[in-house]
């Protein structure tokens, strides 16, 4: 940096995803699986931590269901390393895409263009440094996601029996994803198959310059009792 300018603040947003019940976890874990608390900590906080810490965000949106507001809130008020971050905070709807499209529209009015993170809190493992890889390349495509070649062998059941499909080229699509703000928004504006429930799939469905990163292991999702065991273990490992 040249004497005398100053470093640009960032202008981006980022959007945590936990406006969900959990319902696979709820009777075994009683509690939403966002706010599961993981080494002491809801499991929300971790994945935040780490959007404030990054330094890439101007602020960050949380989509959450109306229900749990005031807990959030407090939740965020007694972390250390979040309660002074500019956090705001949207409420979700019925389906992951209308809670997307909740987070999208309420940026409408902002001037200018930037980049939008989108990621699930129920993906806790997310580290800085996986953050400003990604936004480091935004400049590269309107949309980017990390994503893990399947290594697993796979195969259908048909009325014929099993069938064997080719694994190559066929990958598992994780986040955190970016996009151009103004043409995802776009995306959502002029409609969209409510099947999909992947952003980057309606990116490029709707034709926009796409980036596939690799991803990492430790990005997986929280979904089932089964992931509660791999949940712990890679606590252990993962900072």
């Amino acid at each position: 940096m040249m004497p005398g300018h100053k470093k640009e603040k960032a202008k981006d947003i980022a959007v945590l995803m936990m406006a969900g019940r959990g319902e696979r976890l709820f009777s075994s874990i009683k509690v939403k699986k966002q706010f599961f608390l993981l080494d002491g900590k809801e499991l929300f906080l971790h994945s935040l931590e780490s959007l404030c810490l990054s330094k890439c965000f101007q602020e960050i949106l949380l989509v959450i269901s109306k229900e749990d507001e005031e807990h959030v809130w407090q939740s965020i008020s007694d972390d250390k390393i979040v309660n002074k971050r500019k956090i705001h905070i949207v409420h979700g709807g019925e389906t992951r895409n209308k809670s997307v499209e909740n987070a999208l529209f309420s940026l409408k009015k902002k001037r200018g263009n930037f980049n939008v993170l989108i990621h699930d809190a129920a993906r806790p493992f997310l580290t800085v440094p996986l953050i400003q890889n990604i936004m480091a390349k935004t400049y590269r495509a309107d949309a980017l996601t990390y994503c893990l070649p399947l290594a697993d062998s796979l195969f259908k059941e048909d009325g014929k029996g099993i069938v064997y499909l080719d694994r190559k080229n066929l990958y598992q699509v994780q986040t955190p994803q970016v996009f151009d703000f103004r043409k995802i928004l776009a995306v959502f504006e002029e409609g969209y198959d409510p099947e999909c429930t992947d952003e980057f799939s309606k990116a490029v469905s709707a034709g926009l310059r796409t980036l596939t990163l690799l991803g990492d292991l430790s990005l997986f999702k929280l979904t089932g009792k089964e992931d509660l065991q791999l949940l712990r273990k890679l606590s252990v490992f993962v900072e």
